[in-house]
């Protein structure tokens, strides 16, 4: 669009000279020859561009209507030949209105609306870019399609390939990202040859894979070479590789159509952009798939080229995604932990009394941010009457009856009426916890009084809600919940955006090392496991076999014990079957519910690791990748 609104400018400025017609039957040749004036000098214009053309606004020093008409169909004729970038615009209207007087002394047009107040920018900011930064921003964003090609469940805040390929439509992006991929494809052709250690096709995404095919063959062609046609450049070569390629596939999205297509121009020139990107884009992917462990799209670009920019920017992105993986892995553990006892006080509050439940309290003493806000999640589920029931049941110490008191009875008023009051309520429960998990001694005491109103508390919210629903197909318990948004209940915001599945993933190592039977009922109440998706369920056991195999390696390891489950009874059976069947190499009982094989696999796995004293082992088995 800026080219259109800069050519139509410059035509309108320059080569342009009005013609002088007689409109009037006593005006003689002398006097049209004579004529000071042409009889339609601009005396102010302005561009509104628009996507596929734009509208002129032109003031003419001229009183007569005929003569105006002429003139501007004149100009019109004049604007579609000035220049090249004209030749392909028509004029499809014209209108003429007459203007009494000047806006004011500068101007004869007045403002846009909002224009003084409110002024808009006359380009992008992408276009006030510099081109070789913008070539680097189009480099970068293609790795990031990269990037989220390969690992499409982890792609953070619109780190997207569908969304790379969507925004090229915006200028000036179509063109920075053509340029780019020519680049991009050279270099991961080059490193793919010279590792010596090509993949397969890159299956993830849209678009036709047989387009991509064929441009990963013809990037690769290149790779062992130096020159293409002549050039030794990357930006050449890489041109000359995505030109020839959209010539081939008539994806030439930047030439106007000989034809006039159906879609229209726009929609077709549209069209050819995405087809080629995703095709660029999953190439790419391909040629550099031995880059997939690293952290970002900068260390990609510093792997594929030599620049020390892109390499300052590589190593600063390492180390801070090294720091923020530290710290995500803290806020995990914790949140992860948090759960963890809420679900057992919940579930099995004798486990409570295990020495590995005793570790995860003393992990949550530490720092009880995640815990404090699960456990107003899980109250405000319950309610008040549940709440004070539960405490009922407890000795209080002094010190603390003030405020669990306090924390009840805004509990209460946030079930109240009055609307009004509510969010001071709610803010008055939060106080109240603060009050109760300080840094004072005695914090993994606290914790546990708190886990056990929590366990008799939700036991009883749910045998009324059982009672009350129990014809309705929805009814859920709080534990369902609490596993559904693990994050959002533990006010835990991670760097990367799979913050849920990353503390489930550590929920189920954690419960794994209290004890099976933890690890097999947490497991089986997880989301997920089957639904409309027809590959949920297949995944799921795919992933449950792995854990039995991945336990009986470690057993191997520390000497294969043969008794592991001893009484086979109760949970232990299933876990005994799915053993017997993965030892053997065999099916997993097909007519099983996906429930009843994940539950009876996590029970087996974590017995075999509880067997063989490697409990402490359990993300070994149990964590994804």
């Amino acid at each position: 669009m800026s080219t259109l609104i800069d050519a139509v400018a410059d035509a309108v400025r320059n080569g342009w000279e009005a013609p002088r017609v007689s409109v009037h039957d006593d005006e003689s040749d002398d006097e049209l020859r004579d004529g000071e004036s042409s009889g339609g000098d601009i005396l102010d214009y302005r561009v509104l561009g628009y996507p596929g053309g734009a509208i002129i606004l032109v003031v003419l020093d001229c009183d007569d209507f005929m003569q105006a008409s002429i003139v501007v169909a004149a100009l019109a004729q004049h604007l579609t030949t000035w220049s090249p970038a004209l030749l392909e615009y028509t004029p499809i209207g014209l209108e003429i209105s007459q203007l009494d007087k000047p806006y004011d002394e500068d101007n004869w047009l007045a403002p846009m609306a909002g224009e003084e107040t409110d002024p808009r920018p006359r380009w992008p900011l992408s276009q006030l870019l510099d081109e070789n930064l913008q070539g680097l921003a189009g480099q970068y964003l293609l790795a990031v399609a990269v990037r989220a090609m390969w690992n499409p469940t982890e792609h953070a805040y619109g780190d997207r390939a569908e969304d790379v390929v969507a925004g090229s439509v915006e200028h000036p992006w179509g063109n920075v990202l053509t340029h780019a991929l020519g680049v991009l494809l050279i270099r991961a052709a080059r490193l793919e040859s010279r590792r010596g250690s090509p993949a397969k096709l890159v299956v993830h995404g849209s678009g036709d894979l047989a387009l991509a095919s064929d441009l990963l063959r013809r990037a690769r062609a290149t790779g062992s070479d130096d020159e293409s046609d002549g050039y030794t450049d990357d930006a050449m070569r890489g041109h000359v590789l995505v030109e020839d390629f959209m010539q081939a596939h008539d994806l030439q999205w930047n030439r106007v159509p000989d034809d006039d297509p159906p879609e229209g121009p726009d929609a077709r020139s549209n069209r050819q952009l995405r087809t080629l990107l995703w095709a660029g884009v999953r190439a790419t992917a391909t040629l550099c798939a031995p880059l997939a462990d690293l952290s970002g799209p900068w260390q990609v670009l510093d792997e594929l080229g030599v620049d020390e920019i892109v390499s300052l920017f590589a190593e600063q992105e390492a180390d801070d995604n090294e720091t923020a993986a530290e710290d995500d892995a803290a806020e995990v553990h914790v949140a992860g932990a948090a759960h963890v006892l809420v679900w057992l006080a919940i579930r099995h509050p004798d486990l409570l009394e295990t020495r590995a439940a005793g570790t995860l309290i003393t992990d949550v003493a530490e720092d009880a941010s995640a815990f404090h806000q699960i456990f107003y999640a899980t109250m405000v589920m319950a309610g008040h009457e549940q709440l004070t029931a539960a405490l009922a049941q407890q000795r209080i110490p002094a010190r603390l009856r003030q405020h669990i008191d306090a924390f009840a009875e805004a509990l209460a008023e946030t079930e109240g009426e009055d609307s009004d009051e509510v969010g001071e309520a709610y803010d008055d429960m939060h106080a109240a916890l603060e009050q109760i998990l300080d840094d004072r001694p005695g914090q993994a005491k606290r914790i546990r009084l708190l886990l056990a109103v929590t366990g008799t508390a939700v036991r009883t919210a749910d045998d009324v809600r059982r009672a009350e629903q129990a014809q309705a197909a929805a009814w859920r318990p709080v534990t369902h919940y609490l596993l559904v948004e693990p994050a959002m209940h533990a006010a835990t915001i991670l760097h990367r955006d799979n913050d849920n599945a990353a503390i489930r993933a550590t929920m189920l190592c954690l419960a794994a090392q209290v004890s099976p039977m933890a690890v097999a009922g947490l497991i089986a109440e997880f989301p997920g496991l089957a639904g409309d998706d027809p590959r949920l369920e297949p995944a799921a056991r795919t992933r449950a076999a792995g854990w039995v195999q991945k336990a009986l390696q470690l057993a191997q390891d520390h000497g294969n014990p043969r008794e592991v489950l001893g009484d086979a009874t109760g949970p232990a059976a299933d876990a005994q079957t799915v053993l017997n069947a993965v030892s053997a190499r065999e099916e997993l009982p097909p007519e099983w519910p996906v429930h009843r094989l994940v539950s009876a696999a996590a029970y087996a796995a974590a017995a075999i690791l509880h067997a063989i004293d490697a409990d402490d082992r359990a993300d070994e088995v149990f964590a994804e990748g």
